[in-house]
Formats: structure tokens, sequence, C-alpha cells
């Protein structure tokens, strides 16, 4: 399978069918500009520009934008956001511009961009035929409590919905939980772990102010960077088995969370990092998907509903579909 249709079919739900980005031939020679800031590697974006071959880069005060025809990249100075054909994340590190350049850190190179790129270059990828679904929550821990239910019994309804949709499409499919039980964080890697062959994504709905609404989904943190909404922290530092899959984790996050965005027309929220226990000690490729906020009244009513919770679901395998497609 050429490297092009492999990336495409990840990427697919990054802009629905009207942008479907088109992967680049990367340069062969080395274009990399590396400039080392406060014990840190950066890359110049005009580096970036040059190893995948962009059509053109617009930069500005503001941001950069790395232009193809099917393929928009946004990065925005002096922040950790980074928007790619309208899909948003979260990096590492901020943007920084430095003497006239403006630098994208070496590790949201690394672990970020290049897996979301150029999905086929992933090295030594894992095939699967099973999903280990997870319903969060659960038993004497109801999760985030809503107007109309709680956390544990959304979850739950979404895994085996998910299940149906993915057992359709010939997917193994092993639930942590079937019914309402309790099962610890560490029991739950420990179910995922016994499957060679697999995937782990664990299912969440959110709580917040009143305001709050959205999807975001998490991937693990790369190792020597922090996590999204914890700050600088002691563990920044080390390395969890879960880390091994550091690029097949931001890959199957991207692939789910644009496939939900794109489907069910929802506010954005970033693909994020966490050091959650459920990712930590997963030796297979695994993300954390929040569909939602119960505490919002407008979302928590669609929450409540079955329909809705099998869009979710349909969106979510869609975007399991396309992670395994990419990677065969």
């Amino acid at each position: 399978m050429s490297d092009r249709r492999s990336a495409l079919r990840l990427l697919t739900a990054l802009a629905g069918s009207a942008a479907v980005f088109r992967p680049l031939h990367a340069a062969a020679a080395d274009p990399w500009q590396i400039v080392k800031l406060n014990g840190r590697d950066y890359v110049t974006t005009g580096s970036i520009h040059k190893f995948y071959r962009f059509s053109s880069i617009d930069v500005s005060q503001k941001y950069v934008a790395f232009k193809s025809p099917n393929l928009v990249m946004t990065a925005y100075v002096n922040s950790q956001t980074l928007v790619i054909n309208k899909i948003k994340f979260i990096t590492s590190f901020p943007v920084i511009r430095h003497e006239g350049k403006v630098l994208i850190s070496r590790t949201d190179l690394s672990k970020l961009i290049d897996p979301i790129l150029r999905p086929s270059y992933i090295q030594s990828p894992s095939s699967f035929d099973t999903v280990v679904v997870d319903a969060g929550h659960g038993g004497h821990d109801p999760g985030a409590r809503g107007r109309f239910g709680n956390e544990a019994s959304y979850t739950l309804d979404t895994a085996l919905q998910l299940k149906q949709a993915l057992e359709k499409h010939k997917l193994k499919v092993h639930l942590t939980r079937s019914r309402d039980t309790f099962i610890p964080l560490s029991g739950r890697v420990e179910i995922a772990n016994r499957f060679p062959k697999a995937i782990f994504v664990s299912v969440h709905f959110n709580s917040g102010q009143s305001q709050a609404q959205g999807i975001e989904t998490f991937a693990l943190t790369p190792q020597g960077s922090s996590s999204t909404m914890s700050g600088q922290r002691r563990s920044d530092y080390s390395e969890f088995r879960g880390n091994r899959r550091d690029s097949e984790n931001i890959a199957l996050a991207t692939a789910v969370h644009a496939s939900a965005i794109h489907r069910l027309k929802v506010p954005d929220r970033g693909v994020k990092r966490a050091r959650w226990t459920v990712l930590t000690g997963l030796k297979l490729p695994g993300i954390l998907f929040e569909g939602g906020f119960v505490t919002n009244a407008s979302e928590a009513a669609q929450i409540n509903t079955s329909t809705y919770r099998k869009q979710i679901a349909s969106a979510m395998a869609e975007g399991i579909r396309n992670f395994r497609k990419a990677l065969s």
C-alpha cells in the first residue's frame, strides 16, 4: 500500500470530504535547522516547510500557516495551539520567535506533527484485530454527575454501542466492564495488556463549569514534556511503558477525535496530553476520549439520549477504522 493512500485514510476525517490531506513526499536531503534554547531543541518553521514540501508558508507576527492544496497547518506564536485542517491540537511546548525565526519544539515535530502527517512512517506499528473498550467509572464510582444522569451509566451504554459498531466491521471487541461494576484503574490496564494485537479506548464524559462544552481526546504525554492541564511535574522526565507507543497513540487520538468533531459538529476542545493511569501502563496504543460535558445543559440533554450516544459510538468506530487502515 502506498504511503499516500495510507495517510489519506487516517486523515480523511480531518476535514471531511471537501479537503482531504494528500501527504507530501518529504525532501530527500536533511533540511533541519536545529536551534538550542534553554536546554531544548527547536526546529525552524522554514525547515518544516522544506522537509514536507508544503506549497507555501505564510508567516505573520501571530502565526505561521503551512499550506498545500488539501492541507492547512497553522501554528500560533507564543501559544500551544496547533490547528491542522480545522482540528485543534495542544502542543507540548509553545511555538516561539527567536532572532527573527519562528521555532517549533523538536518534541512536537517528532511526537505530534510527523506521526499525523506521515502515519505510514511510524516504525514497527502494532497490527490489531481487537479493540479493548473501557467504560469509565462504574459501581460505587458514578463519575461526573449531571442534570439527567451520571457519567458511569453513559460510558457503559456508549461502550456497548461502540462494541456493536466495531463488530459490524469485523473487529473483535473486549469490554473492561459490561455492567455497573467498579474496576480499579490498574485493573483496566491489566485487562488491556492481556491482548497482544489490540488497541485501547477509554470512554468518558466530562464535568466542569456550566458553560464548558465540547469533545477532547487525550494521548499519553511524551517523556520530557508536561501534560496539558497539569503544569510542570517531576514525572515529566519519567518514561512510562505507554510511551513506547507515542506515535501510534497520537495517530489514534487524531483519527478518533477528528471523526467525532467532523460527524457530531460539536466544539473542538482539542487533542491533548495527559498521564492518566489507564494510559501510562499500557503495552498497546491507547487513548482516553471525553464525549462532552454532563454539566452543560445543552450537551447533557444530548448525552442523555441513546440516539446521540450511538452517534458518538459510530463516529469513534469510524475513526478507529481510519487508524487501522492507515497502518495496515
